[in-house]
């Protein structure tokens, strides 16, 4: 009679032991996704703001470098008709 409670008694505290194991893992576990998402979304974060200055740099730069602003030279090419009035065309 007594092996058997010697045997229950061992049972019970490897099956404590295994529990305490368990919810201690557990814990450390998901302390680590937490920090690890926590760092994702710093990081997302920092991207998306990184490419919201570029894009209001390209939208700066754009806005100097203005079409109007910039002379292109245009040459004026003389058409010869065969009705003999002469044209000039813009390239």
């Amino acid at each position: 009679m007594m092996s058997v409670l010697i045997n229950a008694n061992a049972f019970v505290w490897v099956f404590a032991a295994f529990l305490t194991g368990s919810l201690i893992g557990f814990a450390f576990r998901s302390r680590q996704i937490a920090k690890s998402r926590k760092r994702i979304l710093e990081l997302e974060t920092e991207m998306v703001e990184n490419h919201a200055e570029i894009l209001r740099l390209h939208k700066h730069n754009s806005e100097m470098s203005d079409d109007s602003s910039i002379k292109v030279p245009v040459i004026s090419l003389s058409l010869g008709d065969s009705g003999g009035s002469k044209t000039k065309a813009k390239a």
